[in-house]
């Protein structure tokens, strides 16, 4: 027709009754006009579209598809995943190291930090625990009261006699693995309350074991104590240790930190001289080992030498 627009879904309504009036539709109805319909006479039963008429007759209805379930919905391995990677949050931010975690579930270490760091920080906010002003926290590893279960986390009995000599002053009787684990966890039992040994594990920063140490000998009237260190690193070693003095001589108010090391020990002593401490003498034909006597060389550390590093 002369001077009229030219059909459109934009703008009209198609139909073919003379008269038709226009309208202008929404996108909506543009998206209803373009999907297929079907005659409901030729799809549904009798009775079905009976009741159907009920409620609308003439009318286009739209009948949605099925939700389709995402995965693991109707297995539960879904919810199965999900509660298990909750727990796993949980134990981590409570203090559990990514190891254990991962022989307790089953699952690779890569797997377990997936699941405590991908997440990202909002998914941890709520059981996370802020370290950022922790006092037994330095840059290299923080540190934590030593448990039964660490029996595993070390490197459990050592049949290196030599390294034992040198931590022991002493040949110990054979060992296994059983009775490494019943040995340490009495002796972390019976310390757990001791005001003479404070038994102390070094962590990294994502929960991974590489050491510990102890405080013992501790002499409140005189102010002197002992301390032992022993890391998987070097570094780990210092760093535990520094974290250990500053407790026992700006917490505890103990004054000299003395130790010993059997002769030509190159395993303890150089950890201990990075520390700062000073040699003070040497106990002589101290310790017998392999059919003679060893000295023992023994190192002090003064509170105003630590504080003045």
């Amino acid at each position: 027709m002369a001077g009229q627009p030219p059909f459109s879904l934009k703008n009209s309504f198609p139909c073919n009754l003379s008269g038709c009036e226009r309208m202008i539709m929404s996108p909506p109805q543009e998206r209803m006009l373009s999907m297929k319909y079907r005659n409901a006479t030729e799809l549904l039963p009798p009775q079905l579209l009976q009741e159907l008429q009920r409620y609308a007759q003439g009318e286009t209805l739209y009948v949605p598809k099925i939700r389709r379930k995402s995965w693991g919905e109707g297995t539960g391995a879904k919810t199965f995943f999900s509660e298990r990677n909750s727990t796993i949050r949980k134990q981590f931010s409570l203090g559990e190291n990514v190891e254990k975690l991962s022989e307790e579930h089953f699952i690779s270490e890569d797997a377990v930090k997936k699941i405590v760091y991908k997440k990202g920080e909002a998914a941890m906010k709520a059981n996370e625990i802020d370290f950022s002003k922790y006092f037994w926290q330095n840059d290299l590893v923080r540190v934590r009261r030593s448990k039964p279960e660490d029996w595993n986390q070390q490197n459990g009995p050592s049949y290196n006699s030599e390294e034992r000599f040198f931590t022991d002053y002493t040949q110990e009787l054979p060992t296994d693995n059983e009775v490494w684990k019943e040995e340490w966890e009495n002796y972390v039992k019976a310390n757990r309350n001791s005001d003479n040994r404070i038994l102390l594990a070094f962590e990294t920063h994502d929960g991974k074991y590489v050491g510990g140490g102890n405080l013992h000998g501790i002499n409140e009237r005189n102010g002197t104590f002992g301390m032992f260190v022993g890391a998987d690193e070097e570094r780990y070693a210092i760093a535990g240790a520094k974290l250990m003095l500053n407790y026992a001589f700006n917490e505890l108010r103990l004054n000299n930190c003395h130790t010993g090391f059997i002769e030509n020990d190159t395993l303890y002593q150089p950890v201990f001289v990075k520390l700062g401490f000073k040699l003070e003498g040497t106990r002589r034909q101290q310790v017998f080992h392999k059919g003679k006597y060893w000295n023992e060389n023994l190192y002090g550390l003064l509170a105003e030498e630590f504080n003045a590093q």
